[in-house]
């Protein structure tokens, strides 16, 4: 061999490679074993990778969106005291609170259960992050070992998903998360969102459904069974089966005196809490639902917002809803008979006039079996509650309570050249009366020709500025949605003023309420304010402020006339209230329906029965021992109730001293009577609310007492009424309500017709179309009943 060729062989044999491996100068397998360079170097070259991986994978995780699931929070309303609840929207039941609301045992008991680690950790835990790894790796991953930051990324911005990926994702949002929050808004956090069975989103809600309390009064025991159940909450329900987190309850409490949180002494004291048993009852039930259903509909529509929004907004809902008044006015209407025919229906709405809030409705016997509301739903005929819309437009356009009006039945009216023939319940002729006599007494014949007089359209008018929804148009009517309208309102049709029109009680009771507030209207309305969130920001603040829509005098005059009802007239029964009163009552022809609408300067209040069976409103008939339902029956004595309840403990108020109405020239009056009655000055010193001032005829009624027709016994009906229609007085009171009293009279039938706009020849009261025949009834006590049924049912919105 050249020596060369020797020199390069050694050569080749002796050069190292970089990481010498195979190691050089070692002979068999060993050459194969890594050296101490090989180690070193590929020790650093790993944890230079994972060092590069971990900052990448760190910037370029970003922390999400929190899913929707996590950030919704059950929506509370309440009464009007802002604190104790009626209901919820919600998807979940879930409510956030502050560090501050949770009590310090319960913030302990969390940390003692889950994660003792947690104030001194950056955010994970890599004991359990890499048990967690095998453990997917292998596919046995059974979870645990995350700390309390990694529960909370994985529940607000995660999922539950099990894969490799969630779990780096999990982590580095973890780490971000410990840099950004400080450990009590992590663990606040956390505390809002576990799930600890019942439906129950978060330790506030579990509070209160497990020991009825909030979070921040949670002590030691509580704290622990919670804290246990965090682990297993659907295992059991602790009240059917505490042993099932026993054990668990234990390790918590142990945990607790080991980290120092309670001592030894404390420990020994603690014992498994009472936990009250689920309730099973739905939330819904009784007049809870009708409320909860009419407070959503406005929810949505003033907040603007969707349902799901409104379901996990956190939304905190202060209702007008009085919860005392709402008892009042159940247990007046349970007050009825109980021998109902099928098919009735009670409705009662009580309106605040200073604000138009609703502190009360009746919408019926239990939401779960029945969700249509007849308060603020339903569409009934008015009755002559519609005639001091006709009062109020005529007194507008100088009719005052002096001016005298055809009482006579029949008479026929001049209805603008065409003849309208109208006739007085009984066919009763009063002869020629005052507006003031024509109100107290509910006379048809002279409202139709107030009616006439002032025009049909600006009774119509009146009617809408105090509160009554507009008349449905044809589209409305044709589609069904006539839940903000009412029926048959027709300025063409005189009759509307004998109230042919179907209004739903809710407008009624706020436009008396307008009556009740001297002429000025407030928005109707059921939620007072809104809050949201833990930190209670307000989104909205009900407007109550008002809007006059009557001039002063006029509203005053339309209460000075509607008192005189109470006092002697169809509404006399409403004196036992013992407090100024005033209101109208109305019935409608066919008894299909039976109104009282009533006011004291400080709560105004309509209450309505009537009867329908499969979308038919039908005669109410025979009932209670009477053998028809009128306006001044059980209405009234329902109304009279509820108010007495309601009105306990308020401030008599008075109703405002009659004043100078407006001057305008009177419309011309075609149906002036033929020999009008004088009618007598107020005596000087009259104490008609004017303070003994002098009073011009042409401006003021003059105070009149009230009158007696020939055949009036409604003294009599009257103590009737108060013992509620017993049976011995049943064939008495039913020739009563067959005879014309003087104190309530409508026109039964125009000239001894009542084509009705349902065809029905018994029914509405001035139902002729188009101006034809009009028909009416007596509503008092003893008068027979009015208008029949207005049509359609409304459709269920409100």
């Amino acid at each position: 061999m050249a020596k060369g060729q020797h020199t390069a062989k050694n050569i080749g044999r002796n050069t190292k490679n970089l990481l010498n491996y195979p190691r050089a100068g070692v002979s068999g397998w060993t050459r194969f074993l890594p050296s101490i360079r090989v180690l070193v170097v590929g020790g650093l070259s790993l944890v230079i990778a994972l060092c590069v991986a971990f900052a990448v994978g760190y910037a370029a995780t970003d922390i999400p969106e929190p899913n929707l699931e996590a950030t919704g929070q059950t929506s509370t309303i309440y009464y009007s005291d802002g604190k104790t609840p009626i209901g919820q929207y919600k998807v979940e039941d879930r409510k956030s609170v502050q560090i501050d609301e949770i009590s310090e045992p319960m913030q302990k008991a969390a940390i003692a259960a889950e994660d003792t680690s947690f104030y001194e950790n950056r955010g994970i835990s890599i004991k359990g992050l890499s048990r967690a790894v095998v453990g997917v790796a292998t596919n046995q991953y059974a979870g645990g070992g995350s700390t309390i930051t990694q529960q909370y990324v994985k529940n607000f911005y995660l999922t539950n998903e099990h894969s490799l990926d969630r779990k780096i994702k999990e982590m580095f949002i973890s780490l971000k998360i410990d840099q950004q929050q400080s450990k009590d808004e992590i663990l606040a956090n956390y505390l809002n969102t576990i799930y600890l069975g019942r439906r129950s989103y978060g330790v506030e809600v579990a509070a209160q459904n497990y020991f009825d309390k909030p979070a921040s009064e949670l002590d030691v025991s509580e704290s622990a069974l919670l804290a246990a159940m965090i682990q297993r909450p659907g295992a059991a329900d602790p009240s059917d089966n505490p042993e099932m987190y026993e054990d668990r309850f234990n390790y918590v409490v142990k945990n607790m005196v080991d980290e120092g949180f309670i001592t030894e002494e404390q420990a020994a004291k603690v014992e498994m809490p009472e936990v009250r048993k689920q309730n099973k009852e739905s939330s819904l039930s009784g007049q809870k639902g009708y409320m909860w259903d009419f407070v959503r509909r406005e929810a949505l529509r003033k907040l603007d917002i969707d349902e799901a929004q409104l379901d996990r907004g956190g939304y905190n809902i202060v209702t007008t809803f009085d919860k005392d008044r709402m008892k009042a006015a159940e247990k007046a209407i349970k007050t009825l008979p109980q021998d109902q025919p099928e098919g009735m229906q009670a409705g009662l709405v009580s309106i605040d006039p200073d604000d138009g809030g609703i502190e009360a409705f009746y919408g019926g016997k239990n939401y779960l079996d029945q969700a249509f509301n007849a308060s603020t739903q339903s569409h009934v005929q008015a009755g002559s509650t519609f005639k001091p819309f006709a009062l109020v437009a005529g007194l507008e356009n100088g009719v005052r309570l002096t001016d005298s009006y055809p009482g006579s039945s029949p008479t026929t009216l001049d209805n603008h050249g065409t003849p309208w023939p109208v006739k007085n319940f009984g066919n009763t002729s009063y002869g020629p009366v005052s507006l003031l006599k024509a109100t107290q007494s509910s006379i048809n014949t002279a409202y139709a020709a107030l009616n006439v007089q002032v025009g049909t359209d600006k009774t119509i008018d009146a009617a809408t500025r105090a509160g009554v929804s507009p008349n449905c148009t044809e589209k409305e009517k044709k589609t069904g949605n006539t839940g903000g309208c009412t029926l048959d309102m027709d300025p063409a049709n005189p009759s509307t003023v004998l109230g042919v029109s179907s209004v739903k009680p809710l407008d009624m009771a706020s436009a008396y309420a307008t009556f009740a507030s001297n002429g000025v209207h407030h928005e109707t309305h059921s939620i007072k304010k809104v809050t949201k969130g833990a930190e209670d920001e307000e989104v909205f603040k009900a407007e109550t402020k008002g809007k006059r829509v009557f001039d002063k005098a006029v509203g005053a005059e339309t209460s000075y006339a509607l008192s005189q009802v109470v006092q002697g007239g169809s509404g006399s029964y409403a004196q036992n209230l013992g407090r100024p009163a005033a209101g109208k009552t109305g019935t409608t022809t066919g008894n299909t329906a039976a109104w009282f609408s009533g006011y004291t300067p400080n709560l105004a209040t309509s209450v309505v029965l009537y009867r329908e069976v499969d979308g038919k409103q039908l005669s109410i008939g025979a009932y209670g021992g009477r053998s028809e339902v009128t306006g001044g029956s059980f209405p009234v004595q329902v109304w009279t109730d509820y108010m007495k309840q309601a009105l306990q403990g308020e401030k008599v108020e008075q109703f405002p001293a009659r004043g100078e109405l407006p001057d305008k020239p009177k419309p011309s009056n075609t149906n002036e009577p033929v020999a009008p009655n004088p009618e007598p000055k107020a005596p000087s010193g009259s104490d008609d609310g004017s303070d003994g001032e002098d009073e011009s005829p042409e401006t003021k009624a003059p105070i009149e007492e009230p009158t007696k027709e020939p055949d009036d016994e409604a003294d009599k009906g009257k103590e009737e009424d108060a013992d509620k229609g017993k049976e011995e007085d049943a064939d008495k009171g039913k020739e009563e309500d067959a005879e014309a009293d003087g104190d309530g009279t409508e026109s039964d039938a125009a000239g001894g017709e009542s084509p009705a706009a349902n065809d029905d020849p018994d029914e509405r009261d001035g139902a002729a179309e188009n101006g034809g025949d009009g028909t009416d009834k007596a509503d008092d006590d003893k008068s027979g009943g009015g208008l029949g049924n207005g049509g359609n049912s409304n459709d269920g919105e409100d």
